[in-house]
């Protein structure tokens, strides 16, 4: 494996958001420290646990999937038709995580499910942002 499991994590997510057909977007992961192009899907993986003993090599991942663009220059209307096409795209056939598995070279996914969205307001940039929050289990292949 070359990248981290959370670099991995999150570029599977971020090809499951392009290859969907969601357009009009920058998509970016954790990597990117510079400044993002709105609107964007930023994706960010951490590594919550090991699961079931040390050494297992089964890790549970919480992933945030954040969708941001300016207030002032798109339609409330907008924005969520935006949200819905990110949304539908990581509820694929058969699975997200069957998805992922196979789009991976290295991580082989047991389980990718979204547990939270939130929406928010960020008043000092004047945009939108809503967050899913997802639970996502993996391993090495």
């Amino acid at each position: 494996m070359t990248n981290s499991i959370e670099d991995e994590v999150e570029s599977s997510i971020a090809y499951a958001i392009t290859s969907a057909g969601v357009t009009g977007v920058n998509v970016y992961t954790s990597e990117r420290a510079s400044p993002r192009l709105l609107p964007f899907v930023y994706v960010d993986a951490e590594i919550n646990s090991e699961e079931i003993a040390p050494f297992t090599g089964i890790f549970d991942l919480n992933v945030t999937v954040s969708y941001v663009a300016r207030a002032d220059t798109s339609s409330n209307q907008g924005y969520d038709q935006k949200f819905f096409e990110i949304q539908q795209a990581l509820y694929t056939d058969p699975n997200l995580a069957s998805q992922m598995t196979t789009a991976s070279a290295s991580l082989e996914f047991y389980i990718a499910n979204i547990t939270n969205i939130g929406k928010r307001i960020v008043s000092p940039s004047r945009t939108w942002a809503t967050d899913i929050l997802m639970d996502v289990k993996v391993t090495a292949k």
